[in-house]
């Protein structure tokens, strides 16, 4: 059975610009390149902060650790801190509204990744001199590490967790 989820009353879209009247439908083919191009959102505003800063996979990753049986905070692990201090400028979270947005079950975070095949204009934007302020404002676990230890996470069969768990977050 697919499970149900309630549409939020807003949803949020993060960028390191702060001047966007509309986002515009784009293909992401990370998560699927059959998927066509779509605006992606989120309800959680927390997890919207970790996409101020422009980054990718190759030196970032973004998740959720800890117990699942009780709420668990959201974690970047970033290899290397000048690295991204150097491409963090700050940005906004946007408000959009909800109306052309569903979510698909089957592709990546289910409810927490909501798509929009039409253009969008926010209903109102929070700006942040730095994404790694909002990140920290919104719960969000920062983690600075090594190349060592980012790839120790990136190998690890439990995803990183018991390595994570000794860290210490800025």
């Amino acid at each position: 059975m697919t499970p149900s989820f309630i549409k939020p009353s807003v949803l949020y879209h993060a960028s390191e610009s702060k001047t966007i009247k509309e986002f515009e439908p784009k293909n992401w083919t990370k998560r699927d390149s059959k998927e066509g191009p779509v605006v992606f959102a989120t309800s959680d505003k927390a997890y919207a902060s970790m996409f101020i800063v422009p980054s990718d996979d190759s030196w970032t990753l973004k998740g959720r650790y800890g117990d699942k049986s009780s709420v668990y905070a959201w974690h970047i692990i970033v290899n290397g801190r000048d690295r991204f201090t150097n491409v963090d400028k700050g940005g906004s979270i946007y408000n959009l509204p909800v109306e052309s947005f569903s979510y698909d079950v089957n592709r990546n975070m289910a409810d927490i990744e909501w798509t929009s095949q039409i253009p969008v204009r926010p209903k109102g934007q929070t700006n942040y001199k730095s994404g790694l302020e909002a990140m920290k404002k919104l719960g969000i676990k920062v983690y600075f590490v090594n190349d060592q230890t980012f790839n120790a996470i990136k190998k690890a069969s439990d995803h990183g967790q018991s390595i994570i768990s000794g860290l210490i977050s800025d």
